[in-house]
Parts: structure tokens; sequence; C-alpha cells
């Protein structure tokens, strides 16, 4: 009996990556126009960034489908386990689509997740999860680790281009002009599973300072991972690194793209980091 784990294109886990890690990462798919992409197969984080920076109206992204789901379970003998640790649930129906899914397998042992995270936050939960099984741990064990330390991570990030948030209807054409003449950068995290702005600051070297006092205020679980992401944004996240090198005891970055749920709303240029609380 093996103990199978899967997750989706939004945790930025290449399919290169899973492989070797013995994982199994499902695609969502995403829409310019009449032009449909599987994330990760036939479209990556750069080419992405590349059409965002011309759109006029923002890309859809579209939820994984049960079909897809069905299939990625049937191929999974039945006496394995599988934990799946997909996007939150507020920001996609695919967790509801493998729930259904699973209904067509009773006899499959199939443990489901709403991590109530994304993009470099879920890879941390992902890689948690994974350092889990290798140490030996069951799935009920891991699950109820998972579902533990879900709780306590924190993910923010600092958006450098209003523009993205006024294409996608939060922020009004007036505030986006007005916010980009003052140099404002809202800050981003992931509250209650949502993407939401908890934080505005003038500048960049505002936004980093506010997050690494986030950092320094919380006492830190330095046995979980802790992870930098950006999208499509490598000199400002080297800029960042410094930054938080000489302001923090955030370790050696290891880093992940933001791709193409949260890169839609928030565009290239963003940054930041995630960590976990202790108990």
């Amino acid at each position: 009996m093996a103990l199978r784990i899967i997750t989706d294109s939004t945790s930025e886990i290449t399919q290169e990556q899973a492989k070797a890690l013995n994982l199994t990462v499902v695609p969502l798919t995403v829409s310019f126009g009449n032009e449909v992409f599987t994330d990760g197969i036939d479209i990556t984080p750069e080419e992405f960034y590349a059409r965002m920076r011309s759109v006029k109206e923002l890309p859809k992204t579209s939820l994984i489908n049960v079909a897809t789901f069905t299939e990625v379970f049937e191929k999974i003998p039945d006496e394995d386990e599988i934990i799946g640790l997909f996007i939150s649930s507020e920001l996609s129906g695919s967790l509801q689509s493998a729930f259904l899914a699973k209904e067509s397998f009773p006899k499959k042992k199939i443990h489901l997740i709403d991590s109530r995270q994304v993009t470099f936050g879920l890879s941390a939960l992902v890689y948690s999860a994974l350092s889990f099984r290798d140490a030996g741990d069951d799935a009920a064990t891991i699950v109820a680790k998972i579902e533990e330390i879900k709780k306590r991570i924190v993910l923010l990030a600092v958006i450098d281009d209003l523009k993205y948030l006024k294409l996608g209807g939060r922020l009004s054409s007036t505030s986006a002009a007005m916010g980009s003449l003052m140099h404002v950068k809202p800050l981003i995290a992931i509250v209650d599973g949502k993407v939401t702005v908890v934080h505005k600051a003038f500048g960049l070297a505002r936004a980093f300072s506010w997050m690494c006092d986030q950092y320094n205020e919380t006492d830190v679980d330095t046995t979980l991972p802790q992870f930098f992401g950006h999208s499509d944004a490598p000199d400002t996240l080297e800029k960042f690194t410094k930054f938080v090198a000489k302001h923090t005891s955030f370790p050696e970055p290891r880093v992940f793209p933001i791709g193409v749920t949260v890169g839609t709303h928030a565009g290239p240029g963003a940054v930041g980091f995630c960590f976990f609380k202790k108990k």
C-alpha cells in the first residue's frame, strides 16, 4: 500500500518537480479570450505574465472539473491511500469537484483537504505534507497535522501595479490613478481563504519594512517551510530578499512563482513571503 499526495497547479509546483517528489499536480486552465491554456503544461508563468502586460481584460481561470479528478483517482490502485490538498474553496470550485469525483470510488481511501491557501502558501502546506509522508506518518496523521498547521500560516505580498486590481473591479479608475500617483502599494494576505488587502504603504521600501515587521513580531515556527514568491519580478524579488535578509532572520530564500490564480489579480511585479506561526 502506498500513500499518494495530490495537489493542483496553483501550488506552483511544476510537473517536473512533482515527478521528483512523487507528487501528482492536477492543472487548472486559464483563458485569454478564446485561447485556453493548461496551467504549467502549455503556458509557463513567464508566458502568462507576458500576456498579462498587454491585456485590456483580465484572463479567466477555470476550476478542475469532476471528470479530470475522476480520471486521476481512477488511475490509483484501491489499496493506496490518497491525500488531496487543494486551492482554497473560497477561490475555486476545484475542491468541490474533487468531492464529487470521490463519490464514484467508495472503496478508495481518499482524504480531501481545503488548504484555505493558494500559490506559495499552498506550496508550503504541500511540502509539509511531503515531509510528514517521508518521515513515515500515515494518512490520518498527515491530514490532522495539515489541518492544524494551515491555521498558522501567514502569507504576505505587495502589489506593485494597481492596473490589475482596477481591471478586476477591486479598485475604481480614480483610486487606481491616485494610488499610482502617490506610489501607494497595497499589501495582500490570505485571510479566511480569500485574497485580502490588509495594509497600504507609500512605496516599496515601506511595504518591505511593514512585512518585515510582521515577521519579526511573530513567534515563527522554524520547523516548517518559509518561502518567497513573486509574479515575474526577479529584480524586485532580489531587492526584497536582500531587505529581508538585512532586517530579519528569514532563512536562505526558496522561491516560487505566483501563478495564474493570484497573478490574474495581482499582475506582474508582486513579491512576498510566507511562514508559520508557532502554536
